[in-house]
């Protein structure tokens, strides 16, 4: 426990001006997280969803495309995209090349879909609690944005809430696999249940699936209906946030659709990390074997310190079986901003409030690096939860 320091909101001043807890959003939070971590390294970060990049693996593909001359990899990306990687990720999802548009990151990917799909006042649904960004690229694309309910302590879509929401306005609905913030997984079943109630609108599903190689890898939710669009990128699971390299992928009409409306493409894409990311996915498996070995390393630490907090009621809701996601409850406690400030001042670790994905009384806790910084994290968590709940 820390002791000897000035108020959090007087330090967070000091360091950059910025109250952290006040930040209106969860991308803003996050920018004001790394400044805290500037200015006081010994802070662990608990709360960050994406694996750590694998630096090392990065550098020698870089070397090994690049080392002896330019790669052949290393081609146009104007309006089509790099074809090699195209073909890469039509090979992995069992698709064809016409049912994939390369993006600048999944959310490049969501932003293009959306501009495509929504005129000004069109109904958007989008999951709740959930990633507040899908709601604010609705919103920029024009759209009146509803929200449809994932509840816990499983948040499985309710079907029959969507149904009651679908409007003859709705364009599009907006869910993320694995959901973000808990972690569940949702089924092909009921991706293509939901899909098939959004159809009744003529209206597009829209998947988020940047979590969903880590539950082994299932159909992409474009596979499972016409109206789907899958979204996706290599930030997440592979950790390979440098490149900035999605996808999406749907029905070959439903894509023609998009590209129709822009048709020059994601003007953001690189035609150098993209050449590189066809490098990676044409040879995942060591990409893939640094995620599974985090996780294999980290999900025991988490399972570890969060089931006596469990029983000691402190904490509420099971670490779900896939990812680096853990979104627990804390009962008793409403205000989970105010909570998460007194761990960073006190107790040195940060968690994200569950008020930034729209449930308060929760925490969300991340865990895709480094074991040993992972079990400092949680436990001071629960030296924070200990002292702050119990008194």
């Amino acid at each position: 426990m820390t002791s000897g320091r000035s108020t959090g909101a007087a330090r967070e001043q000091a360091e950059g001006g910025d109250a952290l807890f006040d930040a209106a959003r969860y991308a803003d939070w996050v920018r004001g997280t790394m400044r805290v971590k500037a200015t006081r390294p010994e802070v662990s970060l608990l709360f960050e969803s994406t694996i750590a990049e694998p630096t090392e693996l990065l550098v020698r593909t870089v070397r090994e495309a690049f080392g002896s001359g330019v790669t052949s990899r290393y081609v146009s990306v104007f309006a089509d995209g790099n074809r090699f990687a195209i073909d890469a990720v039509a090979r992995r999802y069992g698709l064809g090349p016409d049912q994939v548009l390369p993006t600048t990151g999944a959310t490049g990917a969501l932003a293009l879909a959306l501009r495509a799909l929504v005129a000004k006042d069109d109904d958007v649904l989008v999951e709740t609690p959930g990633f507040d960004l899908l709601a604010r690229l609705a919103a920029e694309a024009g759209a009146s944005v509803g929200f449809i309910r994932r509840g816990g302590p499983d948040y499985a879509l309710d079907l029959d809430d969507l149904a009651a929401r679908l409007t003859p306005r709705t364009r599009v609905v907006i869910l993320t696999n694995l959901h973000n913030p808990s972690g569940a997984w949702m089924p092909p079943e009921a991706i293509a249940a939901a899909a098939r109630l959004v159809e009744t609108v003529g209206g597009v599903l829209i998947v988020d699936e940047v979590y969903a190689d880590f539950a082994n890898a299932p159909p992409p939710a474009a596979s499972l209906a016409a109206n789907i669009v899958t979204v996706s990128s290599l930030t997440k699971v592979f950790g390979l946030f440098a490149l900035k390299f999605g996808w999406m992928a749907a029905d070959a009409g439903l894509l023609a659709r998009i590209r129709c409306a822009a048709p020059d493409g994601d003007m953001g894409v690189s035609k150098l990390s993209h050449a590189v990311a066809a490098h990676v996915l044409e040879r995942p498996a060591p990409f893939e074997a640094h995620w599974r070995g985090i996780l294999q390393a980290t999900r025991p630490v988490v399972a570890g310190h969060a089931a006596p907090l469990v029983a000691e009621g402190l904490l509420a809701g099971e670490l779900p079986p896939h990812g680096c996601m853990y979104f627990p409850e804390v009962p008793g406690v409403s205000d989970t901003r105010a909570l998460a400030r007194r761990l960073l001042d006190d107790f040195d670790v940060l968690v994200a409030p569950g008020e930034y994905f729209g449930a308060p009384g929760h925490l969300r806790i991340g865990f895709g690096g480094d074991p040993e910084a992972v079990d400092r994290g949680m436990s001071r968590l629960a030296a924070g939860l200990r002292h702050s709940i119990r008194g």
